[in-house]
């Protein structure tokens, strides 16, 4: 089962891992901030951490990935079944169009 919070976890994992090996770009802080807000919208720390990686990204980005990646080992919460659904569905949704054929092709489906 898909879970939101994983979901987020594993985007701001991303981020952090990027951020201290170098500045991200625009559109990688972009995609990080809406994909944030779509996965965890009304967590209040996880939104928190994202607020002050944003913030410390510029004047120090290497510790910022840090401080966003201290935030992820340490941060639980059990999901709701909403949250479930609805990581289930926007991880769906990103599925490359062509995925089941090449699963077929693969002897995989």
């Amino acid at each position: 089962m898909t879970n939101t919070l994983v979901a987020f976890g594993l985007a701001a994992m991303t981020a952090a891992f990027k951020a201290k090996q170098r500045p991200l770009t625009e559109g990688e802080i972009a995609a990080f901030t809406a994909r944030a807000a779509e996965l965890v919208p009304d967590d209040a720390l996880a939104q928190g951490a994202v607020d002050v990686f944003l913030r410390d990204l510029p004047d120090d980005h290497v510790a910022a990935g840090q401080a966003l990646l201290d935030f992820i080992c340490s941060w639980s919460r059990i999901p709701t079944t909403e949250e479930i659904r609805r990581a289930e569905t926007l991880l769906t949704e990103d599925l490359p169009r062509g995925f089941d054929a090449w699963q077929r092709e693969a002897g995989h489906g």
